[in-house]
């Protein structure tokens, strides 16, 4: 059984809003504000994207369209396995047993069977859990987001990001998907909230080869370039 401790969280919002460019939050103010992933998407140039399309294209031997359309599938089926995985371990988190375990269901992998592995590393690893999909902003960076968990990591008091992959990831795929700077906007986010200081963040990534792979971040290390991401797309925003 996991340790629960309760926190008073400050949550200014009146609804969540979704868009064509990604998911907002209003507050009771009127601002609108971006999650840190649609932040990170609108500022994404895609540069990526066309080799991926072309890629597939090959490996399938079909059109470039027909390739387009199979790695939206690729992104979709993903995505779904991804909320699948989430709901699994929040449910397991919250001490709540079996109850969440997913009905027979079309994936392209099982989530239940990737949350196996995600399971025993959780029951290793995590206790003392501050927040599970709680909703955090702040008003200075403009931002706002819901945080998969907030919990002692072997002890260490920590943000922690769920993500899943079909292949295994390295250090410099963390860091080109901006996910170093993604937790540390949590832990940021965290403190305005709460007033409670986070130094670590750690990235679970459960691949689809059943491992579970943590990697970990010294917050202060990403602070900065956290500024440079929120004034780059502050300025783009004004010169629209």
């Amino acid at each position: 059984m996991f340790t629960h401790i309760k926190h008073e969280i400050v949550r200014p919002f009146v609804k969540e809003e979704h868009t064509e460019n990604g998911h907002y939050y209003r507050t009771d103010k009127g601002d609108l504000y971006p999650s840190i992933t649609t932040l990170f998407k609108l500022l994404d140039p895609k540069d990526w994207y066309p080799h991926w399309v072309n890629s597939i294209a090959k490996k399938m031997n079909i059109t470039e369209a027909e390739a387009e359309i199979e790695c939206k599938r690729i992104g979709e089926a993903s995505m779904k396995v991804g909320t699948a995985l989430h709901l699994l371990a929040e449910c397991h988190l919250k001490n709540l047993g079996d109850q969440c375990v997913n009905e027979v269901e079309k994936y392209d992998k099982d989530p239940n069977e990737l949350f196996k592995p995600l399971k025993e590393h959780l029951d290793e690893h995590i206790n003392n859990i501050h927040a599970i999909e709680a909703k955090l902003y702040h008003d200075e960076m403009r931002l706002a987001g819901t945080v998969d968990l907030i919990a002692e990591y072997d002890g260490v008091l920590s943000v922690i990001d769920f993500k899943n992959s079909r292949k295994p990831k390295m250090p410099s795929d963390i860091k080109k998907s901006h996910y170093n700077e993604q937790v540390t906007a949590y832990a940021q986010m965290w403190e305005f909230c709460t007033k409670q200081k986070i130094e670590q963040g750690v990235i679970l990534v459960i691949s689809w080869d059943g491992k579970v792979r943590p990697f970990k971040v010294n917050i202060q290390d990403y602070i900065s370039s956290l500024w440079d991401t929120l004034i780059n797309y502050q300025t783009t925003e004004a010169l629209k």
